[in-house]
């Protein structure tokens, strides 16, 4: 991990020319802050009041601010989730990107995820650069226990794991979600009954999946007590996001005996929710009710086990709802950079220590969270530098000031689809009362940036984003333009705004893949599309790999679902596009759904592109539904758990 700190000053430096350089905002003070480390590490043991503090963030998966009952939601049911709310400071302004990866390369690593690579949700967008410090390594070094328990999506293969950015123990899903191209081969879309990766390896897990993760992560904190170790738990399950094809019955037949239709979602004014299928809607808030249930065993099980009172536990949301729902009159849902995507709930309940209540001024963001739980573990001297967020602890708090003071920062959002940042394409900016909003299309993938027409919206008498008072107050347009366009030099990186596509694609390229060590799993989910045209998970493409020893290695290549495969061809290439090495299989006998085939005298440390494509029975080419590169048995050291720190 200090090798990762060294890298970080740079991006320090100039994170702080861009805040010292925010000058001449009409009517707003722009304020900026200096962190500093103390030289000596506090560890778990160093308050001697107090033992060490735990820490349990949970975050679910596309469940949006109008999917509680607190919030207004004239059907949900949600009375543990509420009860958590009334024991806790809410803060009602607290946003996250409008898709999933992003916000949560955000929360791990407390930095914009333009820096971190992970920018998007798939083909080769979701995997985060390995050089990134995580919430998990800052306190692992510090003392502290750290566990993941559900999804993870920023990287499935060495060295993107959860293992191997820091986290003891995890037990998680592929890819962006249980029912997508990424699920181990025959327990495809298995909510119930998943296979889910036990650190590191394919495991068979009996329950629903959101039960899993609540039981595993509370029998793996029981055993962090029993041992005397504070711990940090990331509880993230993938529900309610879709497929809903798999939800608890008994919860579902509870929604589905409902009048569901939009007009029992009469939300404010001009804000009415529409339904297409009713029963999607009787899955989708079965599968909130189940995580209502699991926060309530989990809070059961701190106060069994004895460690509420020293316990934060965190609540919140990854995005805006997925679908049109009752979204508490909050315009827009996921994918949008109006409120009703980036708009989270965020819970903070810590007995003795945080006074409940709202907090109605003041906001704060996902990448607030990283250094918000270092201050409160005291673990501040294990920050790494380059952090853009800033502990929340004091707003938290109520302390006096803390609200103005956190108004008084701007906060910057983008996301949209492609695979590079486009300056002006679909952002906003925060700034006191002030919301600033770029609202083009999110899921057009654009080469050059779009026409600057922002909107303005002054949200203390505007919640719902229905004024536009950008034609009014020029002068403050012009002042949040200037504060996005250096935040997207500093983040992007100098000349970004100007360069050619193919300069940006070459910035963004995803990490490579480490083969050789251990079993690697490559799937659709993760590659780069060969042809502009290819959209979704495409039919083809290639994956960036390296390779860590000098062969042999088999790979198994696996047909989609519903076909065999005839014959196959798979080619590793150096990056200026020479060919290393390039293998063709033939079916024996009748096609088959996989095909594999030994690879030898490739050498160690090379940096190559792996592209394979299938003949399919169905008379089509396209490339194949997985990839596992995996060494012969024995011939090389059994895998380590990489975040492990030594004790």
């Amino acid at each position: 991990m200090r090798h990762k700190l060294r890298q970080r000053h740079a991006s320090a430096h100039g994170l702080a020319l861009f805040l010292t350089g925010l000058t001449g905002l009409t009517g707003l003070t722009v304020l900026t802050a200096a962190c500093a480390a103390n030289d000596a590490p506090p560890g778990p043991g160093s308050r001697s009041a107090q033992p060490p503090l735990n820490v349990i963030l949970v975050m679910t998966d596309d469940q949006g601010w109008g999917d509680l009952s607190l919030h207004g939601n004239p059907v949900l049911e949600t009375p543990h989730l509420d009860r958590l709310a009334a024991e806790s400071v809410r803060l009602q302004h607290f946003y996250v990107h409008p898709v999933c990866t992003p916000t949560r390369a955000a929360l791990m690593t407390g930095r914009h995820p333009q820096r971190t690579g992970a920018i998007d949700t798939y083909r080769g967008r979701a995997m985060m650069r390995p050089g990134e410090v995580t919430i998990a390594e800052a306190l692992g070094a510090a003392g502290w226990e750290t566990g993941l328990f559900g999804k993870w999506h920023l990287g499935d293969a060495p060295p993107m794991r959860p293992m191997d950015q820091g986290f003891h123990r995890s037990v998680v899903h592929r890819g962006g979600g249980i029912g997508q191209p990424s699920d181990p081969l025959g327990a495809e879309g298995r909510y119930t009954d998943p296979v889910l990766m036990e650190d590191g390896t394919p495991t068979p897990f009996d329950g629903y999946c959101t039960d899993v993760y609540f039981q595993e992560a509370q029998r793996w904190m029981a055993r962090c007590d029993d041992d005397g170790r504070p711990f940090l738990c990331v509880i993230t399950p993938n529900a309610p996001h879709t497929p809903l094809h798999d939800v608890p019955e008994d919860l579902r037949a509870k929604y589905a005996a409902m009048d569901l239709g939009p007009d029992r979602f009469a939300a404010e004014p001009g804000r009415k929710a529409t339904f297409t299928d009713e029963d999607k809607l009787a899955r989708l808030y079965a599968m909130v009710e189940n995580i209502d249930e699991n926060m309530g065993g989990l809070c059961r099980f701190l106060e069994t086990e004895g460690l509420a009172e020293n316990t934060l536990l965190l609540f919140l949301c990854d995005n805006g709802p997925q679908g049109r729902r009752y979204n508490a009159g909050l315009r827009n849902a996921k994918g949008s950079v109006y409120e009703g995507g980036v708009r989270s709930p965020l819970f903070a309940r810590w007995p003795g220590t945080l006074e409940p209540g709202n907090r109605d001024e003041g906001y704060a963001a996902h990448v607030d969270l990283f250094p918000t739980v270092l201050e409160a573990c005291g673990a501040e001297a294990h920050a790494p530098d380059g952090l853009d967020g800033r502990s929340a602890l004091s707003l938290l708090r109520g302390d006096d000031g803390a609200a103005a003071d956190s108004e008084a920062r701007p906060l910057v959002i983008q996301w949209h689809r492609g695979d590079a940042p486009v300056y002006g394409h679909h952002a906003f900016v925060r700034l006191g009362e002030y919301k600033l909003v770029q609202a083009t299309r999110p899921w057009a993938e654009l080469e050059s940036p779009p026409a600057w027409a922002p909107e303005l919206y002054r949200l203390p008498t505007d919640p719902f984003e229905e004024s536009d008072l950008a034609g009014e107050q020029p002068q403050v347009v012009g002042d949040l333009t200037a504060i996005y366009a250096r935040w997207f030099d500093d983040v992007v990186g100098p000349g970004a705004r100007t360069a050619r596509h193919d300069q940006r694609l070459r910035a963004f390229l995803p990490p490579p893949a480490s083969l050789g060590e251990t079993p690697v799993t490559l799937t659709i989910q993760d590659w780069r599309p060969l042809g502009e045209k290819d959209k979704g998970w495409g039919k083809n493409g290639r994956w960036r790999v390296q390779l860590t020893h000098p062969g042999p290695l088999r790979a198994t290549l696996t047909a989609p679902r519903g076909r065999t495969i005839v014959s196959a061809e798979l080619a590793f290439e150096e990056p200026g596009g020479r060919a290393v090495e390039t293998r063709r299989w033939t079916a024996t006998g009748p096609p088959a759904r996989a095909l594999s085939g030994s690879l030898e005298g490739l050498p160690a440390l090379t940096l190559l592109s792996l592209t394979v494509t299938l003949q399919l029975d169905d008379g089509t080419r396209r490339g194949p539904h997985q990839v596992e590169v995996a060494p012969p048995a024995g011939s090389v050291d059994p895998p380590r758990n990489r975040g492990k720190i030594p004790r």
